[in-house]
């Protein structure tokens, strides 16, 4: 309750720096479990059988630098399981293309160049607070030689209402600050952008609620749902040990989760 108290009083007063913590520490705890687990080990010998290029899903084609592959579990990004709940919107996003497209909390870069591979003439920049994602996100750009994607630090207002344009598509996955950042009082500029909005209901109580109704007046709203998925439907994975699988391509959320997709009206 306390711990939770203080993020939330740390969202409010200083985001840049509270999500710079959390952030650091989720990442260390996440490259820690999958070492401790046996998964970082069981993705490397995955990729030493089948390479550092993407197999499945649409960004398929896509080379993974060493310096990832030393770091983290990459076999749900290969096989092309991770969110496949979204690849029909991957795929309207691409198809319709846009002048600029964020992607807020890029991690290792997996959408930022992914979309960027995709999109060659649209400016793509990459946001996350964690300085091993962003040295991660500039490895994969080098890796894959898309000179369109820019890699910064932190998204907030300010930035958005500095540089973003018309036609713009926010890709986020910002742990609870979408409460803060999708205000249509703070950034008017929203009006003319779409927006696929992770949503981190447990920091960030009704967020889904809260962002529907800031947005029902000029954009049009749909959602989807994370959840486990079938080892089954990605037949790379028969190389992997049967207990190794399922935890391979987790995604660790604990439960379902939801995502939307807002796109503006006219």
């Amino acid at each position: 309750m306390i711990k939770q108290m203080v993020k939330n009083i740390g969202m409010t007063v200083v985001p840049g720096l509270t999500l710079e913590l959390l952030s650091a520490r989720s990442q260390r705890l996440i490259m820690e479990r999958e070492r401790e687990t046996g998964r970082l080990a069981a993705s490397q010998a995955f990729i030493e059988k089948h390479g550092r290029t993407v197999l499945g899903g649409p960004f398929a084609g896509m080379t993974y630098p060493e310096s990832t592959v030393r770091c983290r579990n990459l076999v749900h990004r290969m096989v092309g399981s991770y969110e496949c709940e979204l690849h029909p919107w991957i795929g309207e996003v691409v198809t319709r293309g846009y002048a600029m497209l964020l992607d807020i909390g890029t991690a290792d870069g997996f959408y930022a160049v992914g979309f960027g591979r995709l999109m060659p003439r649209t400016r793509v920049i990459g946001f996350d607070t964690d300085a091993w994602a962003r040295k991660a996100t500039r490895a994969l750009v080098a890796e894959n030689g898309t000179p369109n994607v820019e890699v910064e630090t932190m998204c907030d207002a300010n930035w958005i209402n500095s540089h973003v344009v018309p036609d713009t598509l926010i890709f986020s996955d910002c742990e609870g600050y979408e409460a803060l950042l999708f205000d249509l009082d703070k950034c008017p500029i929203l009006q003319q952008c779409d927006m696929v909005i992770e949503l981190h209901e447990r920091p960030a109580p009704g967020v889904e609620a809260l962002l529907r109704g800031r947005f029902s007046n000029t954009h049009d709203c749909r959602s989807l749902t994370y959840r486990d998925h079938d080892t089954a439907l990605f037949p790379a994975l028969a190389d992997v040990e049967a207990p190794m699988r399922p935890t391979l391509i987790s995604e660790g959320r604990g439960g379902p989760q939801n995502v939307i997709f807002l796109s503006r009206r006219g």
